[in-house]
């Protein structure tokens, strides 16, 4: 197993003024075909730990790793998946998500190069508004033109270009390279906007086939709108995944993301959810940090149970991947049918490792993925 300090040897670059650019590969294009799963990995714990869960990962059969971006609750995402990128083999690496708040959009570009030198062709940068990473520093999300600016400015760093900062003569002589963009969004504005300028979209939220079909429809009116091809633009679930042996064990250890979209009327109107007035437990709303990545889970989940039983099963069955393996695979063979064929398992687990997750995929739900389209 690798150790810390015992990196393999990088490959060397070559001169900047020899340097090609590669074609954008992506996972399904290397050799695979049908649906591609990956899954979210916390970095809460020493790095070490980390990476050998990530070996297990890989070991389980997923087709990619995305790392947590928070550094007020975790390690550094760029070093903590340098040292993935040199213990795996073929996982996709993706941070999930870096910001252009807390990093120039030089910094992103120069990590995600860096990168690269490790894992040549498995990297991809996720871009959102910040969240946790920038609420709990005090400063505000990325504005959607914040995010579409950063992307353009992130391609043109790694495309090699001179000049993309006014009045600066300079390029980032490590470029050019070819590092998939996917910006996280939930919004029309902003999904739009990845049909305009990204490579992809992580689309986060969305409720239902309905919902999913309107993000196709955004994609592609922002693709055709920057004279872009919209099958061109790959698109990938997020979907918050809890998955145990009882769904009830599962409706548990999701409780506090399930109860959490009780205060947002908008989703649970297009989900077509009448809660009749239930709101999220006010207990829930001390959590520290935040519901969704609280310090002490088990108090947060105790909260959560206060919420009626059919009520969370009903939100659980909108957001994602929560109950058995068998609940798992039948709603993953649903997203295939409806022609979804990348997905990203947003585990809940902030400070412990999705391990029932990685156990699950490995002995029941990889080989049923295996014979999607």
């Amino acid at each position: 197993m690798l150790r810390l300090g015992s990196l393999a040897p990088l490959r060397t670059p070559a001169p900047s003024g020899d340097l090609k650019v590669a074609p954008t590969v992506r996972p399904a294009e290397e050799g695979r075909t049908g649906m591609r799963v990956t899954i979210r990995v916390s970095p809460f714990a020493p790095v070490q730990e980390v990476v050998d869960f990530a070996v297990r990962c890989e070991e389980a059969g997923f087709d990619g790793i995305g790392i947590l971006d928070s550094q007020m609750i975790n390690r550094d995402v760029f070093v903590t998946l340098g040292q993935i990128a040199a213990a795996t083999k073929r996982m996709t690496l993706s941070t999930a998500v870096v910001n252009p708040v807390t990093r120039h959009v030089s910094v992103l570009a120069a990590g995600a190069a860096t990168l690269d030198d490790i894992a040549p062709g498995r990297v991809q940068m996720w871009l959102g508004r910040g969240f946790t990473a920038v609420n709990l520093v005090g400063l505000k999300d990325a504005r959607t033109r914040d995010l579409g600016d950063a992307i353009r400015d992130i391609k043109r760093l790694l495309a090699g270009e001179w000049d993309v900062f006014p009045g600066i003569h300079t390029h980032m002589r490590i470029a050019p390279r070819r590092i998939p963009l996917y910006l996280a969004a939930q919004g029309p504005r902003t999904i739009r906007l990845a049909g305009e300028v990204a490579d992809g979209l992580l689309l986060t939220g969305s409720s239902g086939q309905k919902s999913r079909q309107r993000a196709r429809e955004l994609v592609a009116q922002g693709a055709k709108e920057a004279g872009r091809d919209p099958s061109e633009i790959d698109i990938a679930l997020n979907l918050y995944t809890s998955i145990r042996e009882s769904r009830d064990e599962a409706l548990r250890w999701a409780g506090p993301l399930i109860v959490l979209q009780l205060n947002d009327d908008a989703w649970l109107a297009d989900a077509g959810i009448d809660a009749k007035g239930v709101r999220m437990p006010a207990a829930l709303s001390g959590a520290y940090p935040d519901p969704m990545h609280a310090e002490n889970h088990e108090a947060a989940m105790d909260a959560s149970e206060t919420v009626p039983y059919e009520l969370r099963l009903e939100i659980a069955e909108k957001l994602g991947l929560i109950g058995t393996p068998e609940d798992c695979i039948a709603r993953l063979k649903q997203l295939a049918a409806d022609g979804f064929d990348n997905i990203y398992m947003r585990t809940v687990d902030t400070i412990s490792f999705p391990s029932a997750e990685v156990e699950a995929y490995r002995t029941k739900i990889r080989a049923a993925v295996a014979t999607l389209p």
